[in-house]
């Protein structure tokens, strides 16, 4: 081989292997990212369907958020009639689909506010999803690392 043909098969060599380990890379951001938007809908789904239960009267089988707390078997019963699976952690959690296999969302009430934390490993950010029952039934979502879910 000749000194040119050398010269090019390092260079395709070093541009191939930088091009691995860019595509490496945003591979793990995109998953960091769909994790994270995985958190986010779950814990929005879990919270659009208590403010629907919380809109009906309870002789259609609704919820009073007021006089729901998270002491007892009140969290736990919203979450059955929601039809939610338990998560692995206890009946007040819901696991999380495709968000791998640690993530958890936690749902707690106190007077009239509702909140719900989603939690994963492979997220960067944790993610609260609260429903104001006391106001318009706005719901608004944080985010961050070690949040709580209300508790009365």
């Amino acid at each position: 081989m000749g000194q040119q043909q050398l010269l090019l098969l390092v260079l395709s060599t070093v541009i191939v292997g930088l091009a691995t380990v860019a595509g490496i890379q945003a591979f793990s951001e995109n998953q960091q990212q769909a994790t994270q938007d995985a958190l986010v809908q779950r814990g929005t789904t879990i919270m659009s369907d208590i403010k629907g239960l919380a809109g009906k009267p309870s002789q259609l089988g609704g919820i009073d958020l007021s006089t729901a707390s998270s002491y007892g078997d009140d969290v736990a019963n919203i979450l059955d009639r929601l039809g939610y699976e338990d998560g692995s952690t206890g009946d007040d959690y819901v696991p999380v689909e495709g968000a791998g296999g640690s993530a958890e969302c936690q749902l707690g009430v106190n007077s009239g506010t509702a909140g719900v934390v989603c939690t994963s490993s492979d997220s960067p950010q944790d993610v609260k999803v609260t429903l104001n029952g006391s106001g318009n039934g706005e719901i608004s979502t944080e985010f961050g690392s070690s949040l709580s879910v209300p508790s009365g």
